[in-house]
């Protein structure tokens, strides 16, 4: 009797003793797990202009001028429709004589010895990029529910819990792991993401008169990126990017979190000018001309604004 309750109590310490089996085990990424950003992570400066189009010296040979109501999209959610009045003007040239456009290449099979051989260049280049799939819902910008699609296989899935806003994940596409082995791991990083004010939730159900189910995230540390595993039997290769996900943010987390404030930054200064200085729709200029060069298929009418 002694022996079966020693043995019954031992049982009952293995989820202590091998907490990676267990849901509700506070885990964090390996100590030898190094990741990293290898490129800028956007911080909201606005991108270089294009650089101008030269265009050509049109000889006008007719002209046409209307007015004309236009309604837009918005330059940013939330902003009302850029609405206007806009001069569009249509001018008949002569042809300006532009080169013609390179002939489509001709269809070549799939078993042609050098589209093979390119596509296998390419293969050996990119098959050892794993495309990370992430799902990330944060609430109240502190816990964030996790859910990863390695190489975006659904049956792959893992859901977790982190103590981590995954807002700081955005502005970069890849990154790197190693665990000291040599091998690194590149990932390609596809992310949704979507954020919950759960106290407005809260109060929003409660003035409608509903219920509010409240989310029942498990008690996890501040500080040091941690997460608890929410899946039954994790697939081993999803709970490896989720332990690099939280490398990288422990190695890059200052520099990620930085990058987010500035981009949140721009953002509002920008949304504020918009406001304070609404867009107008732009006059159009459409010049338009019949080519007189080129074979039958080539001299067709053509447009350039």
């Amino acid at each position: 009797m002694k022996r079966s309750l020693l043995v019954m109590t031992f049982l009952g310490l293995l989820p202590a003793l091998y907490g990676q089996d267990r849901s509700d085990v506070v885990r964090v990424a390996p100590s030898t797990t190094h990741a990293s950003i290898p490129a800028r992570i956007s911080d909201g400066a606005p991108s270089p202009p294009p650089p101008l189009v030269e265009k050509p010296d049109f000889q006008v040979d007719s002209t046409q001028v209307k007015r004309l109501d236009v309604v837009e999209a918005p330059p940013m959610p939330g902003l009302p429709s850029v609405e206007g009045t806009i001069t569009l003007t249509v001018r008949n040239v002569t042809d300006p004589g532009l080169p013609d456009p390179p002939p489509p290449p001709e269809p070549r099979s799939i078993e042609d010895p050098e589209i093979k051989a390119r596509l296998a260049k390419l293969s050996a280049k990119y098959r050892e990029t794993r495309i990370a799939f992430v799902s990330a819902r944060v609430h109240d910008r502190s816990r964030t529910r996790l859910t990863v699609y390695p190489n975006g296989g659904p049956e792959k899935a893992v859901t977790v819990w982190s103590n981590l806003d995954f807002n700081h994940f955005s502005g970069f596409s890849k990154f790197e792991a190693t665990d000291g082995s040599g091998a690194v791991r590149k990932y390609s990083l596809l992310m949704g993401i979507v954020n919950e004010n759960v106290d407005l939730r809260r109060r929003l159900h409660a003035e409608k008169g509903i219920d509010f189910e409240e989310p029942k995230i498990p008690t996890l540390p501040d500080g040091q990126p941690s997460f608890v595993i929410d899946t039954e039997a994790p697939d081993p290769d999803g709970v490896k990017l989720i332990e690099d996900l939280h490398a990288l943010y422990r190695s890059e987390g200052i520099r990620m979190a930085e990058a987010c404030a500035a981009r949140e930054k721009a953002y509002a200064e920008r949304r504020a000018y918009l406001l304070a200085n609404p867009t107008k729709p732009k006059d159009v200029t459409v010049h338009f001309w019949k080519r007189t060069k080129g074979d039958e298929n080539t001299r067709k009418e053509s447009s350039q604004p």
